[in-house]
């Protein structure tokens, strides 16, 4: 029985939304602005790939839920909270 458990909890917390995942991409597409800004545009190349991974997860994921198609997050975009500084 211990096992069993385990193993949803297991498989139940690499499980995101569409709304986490794209959130996600809005903090990667934020920072790469920041890197691209400050002239780190090593990082900031990174972060544009880590946006379109997270995208494409959410993207899937809106499908899977039946949500709209989120928007492919741009340069220039607020951080998502709406702020205009990352934690």
């Amino acid at each position: 029985m211990r096992f069993g458990a385990w193993v949803v909890g297991f498989l139940s917390a690499g499980c995101v939304t569409s709304l986490e995942a794209q959130r996600d991409s809005q903090e990667h597409q934020y920072k790469s602005d920041q890197a691209a800004a400050s002239g780190f545009y090593g990082k900031a190349a990174d972060e544009q790939r880590k946006t379109a991974d997270a995208h494409h997860t959410a993207v899937k994921k809106a499908i899977d839920e039946g949500l709209p198609i989120p928007e492919q997050p741009r340069a220039g975009d607020p951080w998502p909270d709406g702020g205009v500084t990352c934690p």
